[in-house]
């Protein structure tokens, strides 16, 4: 039997490498998107195929690029002619307020973390509800309380949740629709959070691991009877 195939998008560093090798461990194929990020999909398309023979295909697109996002689609489902799995994981994140954003940075916010995911779930569709497969959003386990200072980005997650249950709804039977939404899992190299304080608003009492996310976009792969449903993995940050 064939192996599945996953394409995962932003899979060449942090989470989404971790996801990437996760589905990888577990069987499938793997086309991993990057951006800019070459030499890192380069290594784990190397990596990958060193453990499975032509496993893992590696392709650049720019979801900013969104009137060409049909093109990439298609491209992306010639690489293995197949998909069984969408994870919508490539995001930019960066500070903006209500007073301090400008054109740019709205579309970069909203064209990677929400009309990307929406455009590559049309385009997707067909050969998505050939397998019945499934799509599993990134969000982020913050969005609920409001970020301050994060004003598009945390406008653009939310949407993402609501596209994720809204999806859930319009593409059932054929396509399961469920999103991750991590909490604190890599601490900012430029040192501006405060581990000690940070721990402390964690029940769990620890900051989380790309591990602990890849382990829920796996287990969302195996949960058949779910859909519409967003995992918080924030070790139980976002009680408080």
């Amino acid at each position: 039997m064939s192996n599945k195939t996953a394409l995962v998008t932003g899979g060449a560093l942090r989470i989404g490498n971790r996801i990437c090798k996760t589905l990888h461990a577990d069987g499938y194929n793997i086309i991993c998107h990057y951006n800019s990020s070459e030499s890192a999909a380069e290594n784990l398309q190397s990596e990958l195929n060193k453990l499975r023979k032509d496993s893992c295909k590696i392709i650049k697109f720019d979801l900013n690029d969104y009137e060409k996002l049909e093109d990439f689609a298609l491209k992306s489902q010639q690489l293995f002619n197949s998909l069984d799995l969408l994870v919508n994981n490539a995001s930019s994140f960066f500070k903006t307020n209500l007073t301090n954003h400008e054109k740019t940075d709205w579309d970069d916010l909203i064209n990677s973390n929400l009309r990307g995911p929406l455009l590559l779930a049309k385009y997707n569709l067909e050969i998505l509800s050939k397998s019945k497969g499934s799509i599993i959003n990134i969000s982020d386990a913050m969005i609920s309380r409001g970020m301050k200072n994060y004003v598009i980005y945390s406008i653009a997650k939310a949407g993402l949740e609501n596209l994720t249950k809204t999806l859930a709804r319009e593409l059932a039977p054929n396509v399961r629709v469920n999103g991750v939404a991590p909490g604190a899992i890599l601490l900012p190299s430029d040192g501006s959070s405060q581990e000690a304080e940070l721990i402390n608003e964690i029940p769990l009492g620890r900051i989380g691991s790309e591990k602990d996310i890849s382990d829920a976009v796996l287990g969302l792969t195996k949960f058949t009877y779910m859909t519409g449903q967003i995992l918080k993995i924030d070790g139980g940050r976002s009680l408080n």
